[in-house]
């Protein structure tokens, strides 16, 4: 049987959203959902097939909701953090009722049990010291939003949660990847969501294949909840997930299928042809490789190596959209477009290299030495600008 499991991780959870959206775009489906905190909201979501519904809940899941209209500027994860404290110290800890309400209304137990698909949760329990790990089918009917929001409780940051009596917190205490609970409820493959936020996460007892999706991207702090970060992680989840089934490319940026490789059809041949020319010594070629950890690989072969990279890293100096899917021809207009325009420190260094490229200056070589990767970069930038 085939497992899905969802991390903890607060306000990062809108990416598992985008992890759904993409596995649903693969037709991959599950005989098993576990989830911990937010991953246990969002594994009730996906186990009752509220895909709709779940966009519409992550919408609304916002400060103001959590602080009412007292909620402080979102963009500033100090100021959040310090709200927080300041309602621990108040309050115990923020109280959450309106977002218990929310979430009450869209998850609907009757749905829930109907599925096909097999549900649990991970919480601990304060009174008895206990973790629970409970499936859909022995959570009471007028306790699932109690049961989600106990899981969710990330104390100090929000209250602890009682139910009948006993108090409950974050079920990331005990384990924020529930594989375990997974494995225990039958599943023998599993693909696993971990985003990477505070908690423990328990070593699985057993072997099983599992493929595990985690942000190539920093997300939102995982106390800062608001729409536009909301939209973020849901696309990076999307993205990293096809391109962990191979159905797109890329690390921190997203190219389609195939685009790697037109590229370096389109350009590197130029790129290389430059290089070898500018570079015309091979002492200086092999402390150029040394610098770059790409020694004993001819210079042709540096292109499979780097090509990425060197993409990736002009992208983040341009401040490219890291959400954004490129093809060869729309990220190389991009750059080109903002290379016109961009007047910062780093890419008035990459224009004074591209200069010195063309006029092909004695000290060239020198200042290559001094700085292969910005040389690198305004070689590929220099390339698209001319072929």
């Amino acid at each position: 049987m085939k497992a899905l499991v969802l991390s903890g991780g607060g306000s990062k959870g809108s990416y598992q959203i985008g992890v759904w959206k993409a596995l649903k775009k693969l037709h991959i489906k599950f005989d098993i959902v576990t989830g911990t905190s937010v991953g246990a909201l969002n594994g009730a979501l996906i186990t009752q097939k509220s895909y709709f519904r779940a966009i519409k809940l992550w919408k609304k899941i916002n400060l103001k909701l959590l602080f009412g209209e007292n909620a402080i500027n979102s963009t500033n994860n100090f100021k959040v953090i310090t709200m927080y404290g300041k309602q621990f110290i108040e309050k115990g800890g923020m109280e959450v009722s309106r977002l218990e309400n929310l979430i009450e209304k869209e998850i609907k137990y009757k749905k829930l049990m109907k599925s096909k698909i097999n549900y649990g949760l991970v919480t601990f329990n304060l009174t008895t010291k206990k973790p629970i790990q409970i499936t859909k089918r022995d959570i009471p009917k007028n306790l699932i939003g109690d049961y989600l929001m106990a899981s969710a409780a990330c104390y100090p940051a929000f209250k602890q949660k009682e139910i009948q009596g006993e108090k409950y917190i974050d079920g990331g205490f005990f384990d924020n990847l529930p594989i375990n609970l997974a494995i225990e409820m039958g599943a023998d493959e599993i693909i696993a969501v971990d985003l990477s936020a505070p908690g423990f996460n328990k070593a699985p007892k057993k072997k099983i294949p599992t493929i595990k999706i985690k942000p190539n991207n920093k997300l939102t702090n995982f106390l800062n909840f608001n729409e536009i970060g909301a939209k973020r992680n849901l696309k990076l989840g999307y993205n990293d997930t096809l391109k962990k089934f191979g159905k797109l490319e890329g690390k921190k940026y997203t190219f389609k299928k195939n685009t790697i490789e037109k590229n370096k059809q389109k350009y590197f041949k130029t790129f290389i042809y430059l290089l070898e020319n500018i570079i015309d010594n091979k002492k200086i070629m092999e402390n150029f490789k040394n610098l770059i950890n790409l020694s004993d690989i001819r210079s042709q072969k540096i292109i499979d190596k780097l090509e990425l990279k060197i993409m990736e890293e002009l992208a983040k100096d341009f401040d490219l959209n890291d959400t954004k899917i490129y093809s060869e021809r729309s990220f190389n207009k991009e750059l080109k477009k903002k290379l016109k325009k961009e007047n910062s420190k780093e890419i008035n260094q990459l224009k004074n290299f591209i200069k010195e490229i063309i006029d092909n200056k004695r000290n060239l070589k020198k200042k290559i030495l001094l700085n292969p990767w910005t040389f690198l970069k305004s070689l590929y930038l220099y390339t698209i600008s001319e072929v």
